[in-house]
């Protein structure tokens, strides 16, 4: 890696975030491309995969060592979805030769590629979007039996983990609550989180549904209890 080569990295946070990583005050470093289109996506301006105006390493180095000298502990790898860059083992190395912690956000479409980078990442959070007959119509990827290959992948394999489901009030019936509660049957952790609003949301039908009120997590998390170990809710207060 020369001075002047790109990274995979698209974009970093510039501050470090509190909330990213449980537990640990983390970098946030951004990798564009993504294989599915969700229309709640607060994300979309990294759906598309950007060569060339990705960061030098020389400039992802100069990042990681202030965060470092500022007490950053952790380091995120989140998109898009990051398992679609080619490179992205490198990208850890890096962040792991400076000490973070490294947590991975992932769609779970790539298992293969997950199933080798487990070894190397302290954290993976999956997100599980719906039930899983309904992948097609609400993200653009259909193949149910990949994301559950990533599901048994992370549950066997990752050193700590969670898989976490944005609540949409009119999708996140107590029916799909179910439904995904027995596809992730078993895991330690799951996090439910509130959907929120936004101008630049891909599709416009969404950007004027109401934030998800703590009632309606509320009781989702209480069917999504009866079959994973742990429930956690962020948002909705």
């Amino acid at each position: 890696m020369t001075d002047g080569a790109t990274s995979p990295v698209f974009s970093i946070l510039q501050n470090p975030s509190l909330v990213d990583y449980p537990g640990k005050l983390a970098g946030v470093f951004f990798i564009a491309g993504c294989n599915f289109r969700c229309g709640f996506c607060h994300n979309a301006d990294l759906m598309r995969p950007c060569e060339t105006d990705n960061l030098p390493w020389h400039q992802v180095e100069a990042i990681c060592r202030r965060f470092r000298d500022n007490w950053v502990q952790g380091a995120v790898l989140t998109g898009g979805e990051p398992t679609l860059h080619p490179d992205l083992p490198a990208v850890v190395e890096k962040l792991r030769g400076f000490g973070f912690a490294v947590k991975l956000d992932t769609n779970g479409s790539r298992p293969r590629v997950l199933e080798k980078l487990l070894p190397l990442v302290d954290y993976v959070a999956m997100d599980i979007k719906c039930a899983p007959e309904e992948y097609g119509a609400r993200t653009g990827f259909a193949d149910a039996a990949t994301l559950t290959e990533s599901i048994r992948l992370i549950r066997e394999h990752a050193a700590d983990y969670e898989f976490r489901t944005t609540v949409i009030e009119s999708w996140h019936t107590p029916e799909t609550m179910t439904a995904i509660g027995e596809w992730v049957g078993g895991a330690k952790r799951h996090v439910l989180q509130a959907f929120v609003p936004r101008e630049h949301l891909p599709d416009p039908a969404m950007r004027v549904l109401r934030e998800t009120p703590a009632d309606v997590l509320r009781a989702l998390a209480d069917i999504l209890r009866r079959h994973v170990q742990c429930v956690e809710i962020r948002g909705g207060f």
